[in-house]
């Protein structure tokens, strides 16, 4: 990558990412390599990117939570630049592989990414149904330790932090619901401690998104990923009073 341009995305208040298995750098290089504009569009829409120049010379950005990705691709050059307003130190590494996959999934499919659905589905539809079971409640607990007792209007102001939105979802003190990645849809819901039952949280996912062909292990790793984002936002905020 070209000094300026490097220069030109830290005075934007880019930091340049490091430490990088290069494996998902030489994924992405192939793919601008061989396929054609159109197809790398796709990809893009499938991971909700901006995507300009030409394939030799390509810049890719997509936004996460508060976490902006910037992909400078020159065949075989990637260079990978990102902002995070939570500050937390490798989440874009770790988003980055599923961004990665996300895109080829993209390039390979034969139509843009499925409309939303009206169904709510458990992580159990993805795969083994027993081993997933036990994984909903390791989300819920997730959730509910980086979130103790989280109000409503605290959620309102995590929203705002982090985007996603807030939903009504059966009898819950509040939902939260988002689509990081083209009809990858996720919802977390919260119902409090009603002195004899304690604080209870359940996740769910829309039903186009299993029509996306996401793998398993990419969506518990993005579901943790955005458990984690919101204990963040959640801290930002109790911090500022």
């Amino acid at each position: 990558m070209s000094m300026a341009s490097a220069d030109l995305f830290e005075k934007m208040g880019f930091r340049r990412g490091e430490g990088i298995e290069e494996r998902w750098f030489t994924k992405l290089s192939t793919l601008f390599e061989s396929k054609s504009w159109d197809t790398l569009l796709r990809g893009a829409r499938y991971i909700k990117a901006e995507l300009s120049g030409v394939a030799s010379d390509a810049l890719l950005k997509t936004s996460f939570m508060g976490l902006d990705l910037l992909l400078s691709i020159k065949p075989p050059q990637v260079d990978l630049y990102y902002i995070d307003r939570l500050e937390k130190p490798r989440h874009y590494a770790q988003y980055l592989w599923i961004v990665v996959n996300c895109f080829e999934r993209g390039c390979l499919a034969t139509s843009d990414p499925p409309p939303p659905s009206t169904e709510l589905i458990s992580i159990a539809r993805f795969g083994g149904a027993d081993t997933m079971r036990g994984y909903e409640r390791v989300f819920a607990s997730q959730l509910l330790s980086v979130m103790p007792n989280a109000r409503p209007e605290e959620m309102q102001k995590v929203t705002e932090l982090v985007g996603g939105r807030m939903v009504e979802h059966l009898d819950a003190l509040w939902a939260y619901e988002i689509e990081p990645l083209a009809s990858v849809r996720v919802r977390f819901a919260y119902w409090p401690s009603d002195g004899e039952l304690p604080p209870y949280a359940s996740v769910l996912y829309g039903a186009e998104t299993l029509l996306t062909r996401i793998p398993l292990e990419d969506l518990k790793a993005l579901t943790f990923l955005i458990i984690s984002r919101l204990g963040a936002a959640y801290h930002m905020i109790k911090t500022r009073g």
